[in-house]
């Protein structure tokens, strides 16, 4: 019997039963990086995600195909390219490496294939001229646009009004474009340049890429599509659009998207300039506790991001580290209530928050039973992807408990001694220990 799996559906935003096709097999497409720089915080949060969603759905023994593209010829790269005086070959490869390093360091898993455009152009090519044999794109000045209005659900996907998007658009007066909304497929070049197609030498467009890689590895159909908030429009509006005027069919059965991160109360991008280098933010943060930090927090809920408070992360997820200490071995035992209401929370919209904060109210109690904390330790590091392994904990005094530590002392100057002691349990709890001496 398939477990009962609910998910919040980005497409009609309303929590739906997942069921996938007999036998268990789920296939999953998630976006990837444009290597043109290295990997951000906002990176970390969207594939730390859809890492412990592969990893969910394997551990009840569904069989997944996982695709995660790269994006390796772009207008970014190419600048990135003419500055350094590097090939874009060579600038892809050197961020895509970089990348797949900070991965690992979240303990990711790579996905069964990770296709590149630059290897995909023949199935591109041959997915566009089957959109303009079928009247839903056309060639305009060497460029090969996709036509929105011959797909009647633009603009279901996002939420967005097809007329307030043309009404909406700003487009320079000489455009070729027949509507202000359509967007390109194939960018004509000069002779010579990128790759030869009917229309002449060019490059793909942004959205088609992910059409044709998904159609290659997945078929017409996907299972889950998911990516970051800042891909449902117009990445993903587009991709929807140019797939299903193709094959007539359903893109994706789900589509999935985590939400934004701020920093400063402001969503967090490259063009704010308030991106967070993952390289820059490991030499501060453990990639685990960073992990743990996501998954603290349900996908769909929005960041706001402080460093400052990554002292009581770190505390909570040594704690977590702790029901490694006692020495177990694998049982047979039934899943015991506190494991059922786990799995419960995971199959619920991948609930992490609550299937942690559950593990936490019931921390004594799975310390106590070897096989209740033989399963959790099994689910924490092959569900949440956590590795367990205790790290260091600077034990420096923070203004918070420096608050704490006073408060406490006027309780006890007062003899209230019980909010004394729920003070000192609450520093325990924060990784501080509190010794009273006479002086």
């Amino acid at each position: 019997m398939l477990p009962n799996l609910q998910f919040t559906n980005s497409l009609t935003r309303k929590k739906e039963a997942f069921v996938p096709k007999q036998p268990p097999h789920i296939t999953m497409y998630v976006c990837g990086i444009t290597p043109y720089d290295h990997a951000h915080l906002g990176h970390a949060r969207c594939y730390v995600t859809f890492d412990v969603l592969a990893r969910f759905l394997i551990f009840l023994n569904f069989q997944v195909t996982f695709v995660r593209n790269y994006t390796d010829i772009d207008d970014k790269i190419i600048v990135k390219a003419e500055q350094t005086g590097q090939s874009i070959e060579q600038v892809a490869t050197t961020f895509i490496n970089s990348y797949q390093e900070d991965m690992a360091h979240l303990n990711c898993k790579q996905p069964q294939v990770e296709p590149r455009v630059t290897t995909h152009i023949a199935e591109i090519i041959d997915f566009i001229d089957g959109l303009i044999k079928s009247n839903h794109a056309y060639l305009a000045d060497g460029d090969v646009y996709f036509d929105i209005t011959t797909y009647d659900k633009y603009g279901t996907l996002s939420g967005k009004n097809l007329p307030d998007l043309i009404a909406g658009s700003r487009v320079a007066v000489n455009s070729a474009k027949r509507n202000p909304g359509d967007f390109a497929l194939w960018k004509g070049a000069e002779d010579g340049q990128y790759w030869k197609s009917p229309w002449g030498y060019g490059r793909p467009g942004w959205h088609i890429e992910c059409s044709a890689m998904a159609k290659k590895h997945l078929g017409d159909t996907i299972d889950i599509h998911g990516g970051g908030m800042d891909l449902l429009f117009p990445h993903h509006e587009n991709e929807r659009a140019q797939s299903e005027s193709l094959t007539d069919k359903p893109l994706a059965q789900l589509w999935l998207h985590n939400a934004f991160i701020n920093i400063n109360k402001e969503k967090m991008s490259k063009s704010l300039g308030n991106a967070i280098n993952l390289k820059q933010l490991f030499e501060t943060i453990d990639p685990m506790v960073l992990r743990f930090y996501f998954l603290q927090h349900h996908y769909r809920t929005p960041l706001d991001f402080d460093i400052t408070e990554f002292d009581g992360v770190k505390t909570a997820y040594k704690k977590l580290c702790s029901i490694k200490d006692a020495k177990l071995q694998p049982t047979t035992h039934q899943t015991a209530p506190i494991t059922d209401a786990i799995m419960q929370a995971l199959q619920d919209d991948l609930n992490t928050s609550k299937a942690l904060g559950i593990i936490f109210e019931h921390m004594t109690s799975i310390k106590q039973d070897p096989a209740l904390c033989f399963q959790v330790i099994h689910i924490l590091q092959n569900v949440f992807g956590l590795t367990l392994e205790s790290i260091a904990i600077p034990q420096e005094i923070t203004p918070e408990i420096t608050h704490l530590l006073q408060e406490r002392e006027t309780a006890r100057k007062n003899k209230e001694w019980a909010k004394a002691d729920a003070l000192r349990d609450k520093l325990t709890k924060l990784g501080y220990q509190v010794q009273d001496k006479k002086n």
